[in-house]
């Protein structure tokens, strides 16, 4: 099985080879914004790495959200972009499930919490396994008395769990998405007939009024 990992979902764009069970190639690259312009030339970068092609590929997988919108879109459209020219299958991978890939396990008495930024005041959160959810660090409350975090707005939420007198922990892993390390994921997961992007907030786009 060979898979093409990409992500652009937030502050940087990432691609990875893996192939026959193991990372043979990865390309990570910081920025705030052109994530479309600089997600293919790194895609080309890193399949020239790995001496293959994008028809090589039998998988190709992409971070579906929830993420900035802009970014996020880049993804799944070259994603789709590439399974339409190679026949590959696809793969979504939610960001969430991207950066749990990379924690430690939690502790038996451990709750896990993911928030990554919205670029608004509230945050994208998910607790373990459950649905996702918007919410604002300084009013948050959930069950439980010991949590490890995780995401990019993970420092805010435990300083709100110990304030409630909560065990929280920060966890030693990447705080967001990045294809070297959820591309083996993506071996074990089933393909899908559509990619579909992950919203937990509508998209802040205003159309323009009729005149």
């Amino acid at each position: 099985m060979k898979i093409l990992a990409l992500d652009s979902a937030f502050a940087a764009v990432s691609a990875a080879v893996w192939a026959d069970g193991r990372l043979i190639a990865t390309r990570h690259r910081p920025l705030i914004h052109g994530h479309a312009e600089a997600l293919l030339p790194l895609i080309e970068a890193t399949l020239a790495e790995a001496g293959l092609r994008a028809r090589d590929m039998t998988r190709i997988a992409v971070t579906t959200g929830p993420g900035h919108f802009t970014g996020l879109r880049a993804g799944i459209a070259a994603a789709q972009g590439l399974i339409v020219a190679t026949g590959a299958a696809a793969v979504g991978i939610d960001c969430f499930s991207a950066v749990a890939a990379a924690m430690p396990p939690a502790e038996p008495d451990e709750r896990r919490l993911i928030a990554f930024d919205s670029k608004r005041a509230e945050a994208f959160v998910r607790l373990d396994d459950e649905a996702p959810f918007a919410a604002l660090p300084g009013d948050f409350e959930a069950p439980g008395d010991a949590f490890v975090l995780g995401g990019d707005r993970a420092p805010e939420f435990a300083a709100r769990l110990r304030a409630l007198g909560k065990r929280a922990r920060i966890a030693q892993a990447p705080a967001l998405p990045r294809a070297d390390l959820f591309a083996p994921s993506a071996a074990r997961c089933a393909p899908v007939a559509k990619l579909v992007p992950i919203y937990i907030h509508p998209p802040a786009i205003t159309q323009e009024k009729p005149r």
